[in-house]
């Protein structure tokens, strides 16, 4: 039988660059504008979140020399995956500021916008800002933050931590805002980013 932290490498070195790559099958919908982005609130105060994470026996090296590989997000029961990315702005879009506008495969479309890109030898950060959703799935979502942190506990070991943040729109009621954590965020969101983490090797 296989050890599941190796069945688990290939999904872990593809999560170097979920955001990294172009894919193919997105063009701008009729009427789309290139919109603002929204002013983001301080992360601490975005309580609204989902963390899973990750370890691996592979060198953090191995796992950033990934980073090339094409977008890949699968879909799942309540969730749709990624059919494509459009960019909508110059350069990779690995480099702070970039932009590109993210297809999914139910139809809707969100914007994501590079924040933040470092790395030493001992480990990197990603974040990147998510708006603009237009599937009903995300109705009260003003705006999602997604971030990588990956570090090395052992020469030979990556862990890689993957984090969403939610702002949510106002006006929504105290009850509202429970379902929302716990039915989506809690659940259907944290089954699709376990699916992409486990995702097993093509």
């Amino acid at each position: 039988m296989r050890r599941p932290e190796l069945r688990f490498v290939a999904s872990a070195l593809g999560l170097a660059s979920l955001f990294a790559g172009t894919a193919a099958a997105c063009e701008p919908p009729a009427g789309f504008v290139n919109p603002p982005r929204p002013e983001i609130a301080p992360l601490d105060s975005l309580s609204f979140s989902h963390s899973e994470v990750r370890e691996i026996a592979q060198p953090l090296e191995a796992v950033m020399r990934a980073a090339n590989r094409p977008l890949r997000i699968d879909a799942t029961k309540d969730m749709a995956g990624v059919s494509g990315t459009f960019r909508l702005s110059e350069g990779p879009y690995g480099t702070v500021g970039a932009r590109r506008l993210v297809c999914k495969t139910d139809g809707t479309i969100a914007v994501e916008e590079v924040l933040l890109t470092e790395s030493n030898d001992q480990g990197s950060r990603f974040r990147y800002l998510v708006w603009n959703y237009t599937g009903r799935k995300f109705r009260e979502v003003e705006y999602a933050i997604g971030e990588f942190v990956r570090t090395r506990p052992a020469p030979d070991r990556t862990r890689t931590t993957w984090t969403y943040r939610f702002a949510l729109k106002d006006g929504l009621s105290a009850e509202e805002k429970s379902r929302f954590q716990q039915d989506f965020v809690d659940r259907q969101f944290a089954e699709w980013m376990r699916a992409q983490l486990d995702r097993k090797p093509d």
